[in-house]
């Protein structure tokens, strides 16, 4: 909790993708910010795009 009590509000992007090759599976990769302190404002803001980019780069690797 943050001082003085009460709660902050945060920002959450969720990405869900199909396993590939196996219809019953999924895997979820979650993001949660708080910014700073303002969930809507523009550090929260990069802070999701950075997310995105690194998401955009995610692949499946057969080991």
């Amino acid at each position: 909790m943050p001082p003085g009590g009460g709660e902050l509000g945060s920002r959450r992007v969720e990405y869900v993708v199909l396993v590939p090759g196996d219809q019953g599976r999924w895997v979820g990769v979650v993001f949660s910010t708080l910014g700073a302190g303002d969930p809507e404002g523009e550090i929260a803001d990069l802070f999701v795009e950075l997310f995105d980019a690194m998401m955009s780069t995610y692949r499946w690797s057969r080991s």
